[in-house]
């Protein structure tokens, strides 16, 4: 065993102070520079610990619970509270599809899906070699028609003449007036194929009915169009679906139980799935009468205040239902600030409460004036203004006038 323990030793030559080794004046240096580097960290933290007069400043509580500040900032209506919160989709008030009044195999099409279109703007164009043909002739058979006319109002005007001065049968007076207005219908039949065949040939041309944004397209140049549609010849008879987007609303059912809640013009904050990041102000436009017992759902539909081009129709969307504004709140008031509850020292009547605001490095107790409570949070009405910082947790323990933390 001794042998044994002899072999774990350090020889002579290895130890600290040899001459192969370190010199012990240099090892007692080192550990010195240690010792002033924990001092100095220590002293570095002490100093932190206290403010200006050397009185230590309590930024926690006795159960460790921290103090300090946080900055008032008008609340954005997003941020409100809400009193329900369903999804559903997005649609548009106008929706309409575009569908060919001719027959016709589509020569020009000027649109893509995509598209802002005017209403009245031109879309597709059918061919009109047909339509313009009966349009012609038409008009040659209008053209021949008045010519017929005046020929036999002549001819009548003569026959009447005759007839005063007794030289022509009443037989022959009657054809001539049963002739003339022959000829007047067939003018008056004349300028309405003349009208058709001109509404036709404009109808070869698909104009917008609306102004919006084109969905989808469902045919391409080339294809054969019907106007009655079906499946004859592979034909169909609509081009495209256009959908106004100024007009757009998002259609949610809501549960029976929750739909209490809610009212008409309840202002709501819309969140399209698409981008998460976008909000949209609206309100409550509809609730339906009715209810959906096999769901036991009611459908609420929510105005969209400020639509743009990131909504989509068909997508879906959130919608926040958020509480109504008071109606005492007056339009000067600073009605979008809202604080945690938590920082506030409420007063017996409920309505006021004071905080601590912090000020050239001090906490000073000031008053407010508090309006609505949503959850933890209530709101200051008067007393604060955005940017303000006050003090959060252990307000037991903070007395005016004390060092506000860092």
């Amino acid at each position: 065993m001794q042998d044994r323990l002899r072999s774990l030793s350090i020889p002579r030559e290895q130890r600290p102070g040899a001459k192969t080794g370190v010199p012990r004046r240099r090892w007692g240096l080192l550990v010195t520079l240690l010792i002033l580097v924990i001092l100095a960290a220590a002293g570095y933290v002490a100093w932190r610990k206290l403010r200006p007069g050397g009185v230590a400043a309590p930024f926690a509580s006795a159960d460790g619970q921290p103090i300090r500040l946080l900055k008032v900032t008008p609340r954005n209506p997003a941020d409100a509270d809400a009193v329900l919160t369903a999804t559903g989709k997005i649609v548009s008030d106008h929706r309409v599809q575009v569908a060919t009044k001719v027959s016709g195999q589509i020569m020009a099409l000027h649109f893509e899906q995509g598209d802002r279109v005017d209403a009245g703007q031109v879309l597709a164009e059918i061919d009109d070699e047909a339509p313009r043909a009966r349009r012609d002739e038409a008009t040659a058979n209008l053209a021949q028609a008045r010519a017929n006319l005046e020929f036999q109002r002549v001819n009548f005007e003569r026959i009447t003449r005759l007839h005063e001065d007794r030289q022509a049968s009443d037989i022959e007076y009657a054809d001539a007036q049963r002739a003339f207005h022959e000829a007047q219908a067939q003018v008056d039949a004349g300028e309405a194929v003349l009208a058709y065949a001109a509404k036709v040939l404009r109808d070869c041309r698909v104009t917008a009915p609306i102004a919006g944004v084109i969905l989808d397209r469902t045919v391409e140049v080339g294809d054969f169009v019907a106007a009655e549609g079906g499946l004859g010849a592979m034909a169909n008879a609509q081009v495209a679906t256009i959908a106004d987007m100024t007009k757009l609303r998002v259609e949610v059912d809501v549960s029976e139980l929750a739909v209490s809640r809610l009212r008409p013009d309840l202002p709501c904050v819309v969140i399209p799935d698409a981008y998460k990041d976008r909000r949209y102000h609206g309100r409550v436009l509809w609730i339906d009468p009715g209810a959906n017992y096999a769901k036991a759902t009611v459908q609420v539909k929510v105005r969209i205040d400020d639509p743009d081009d990131y909504l989509r129709v068909e997508g879906a969307a959130q919608v926040q239902f958020l509480a109504p504004s008071p109606a005492s709140a007056t339009a000067t008031s600073p009605a979008g600030l809202w604080i945690p509850a938590s920082t506030c020292r409420l007063a017996a009547d409920g309505r006021t409460a004071h905080v601590f605001v912090a000020h050239a490095g001090r906490l000073k107790e000031t008053a407010v004036t508090l309006g609505r409570r949503e959850g933890d949070n209530v709101e200051v009405l008067a007393g604060l203004s955005a940017g303000d910082e006050i003090a959060v947790g252990a307000l037991d323990q903070i007395k005016d006038g004390q060092s506000a933390p860092l």
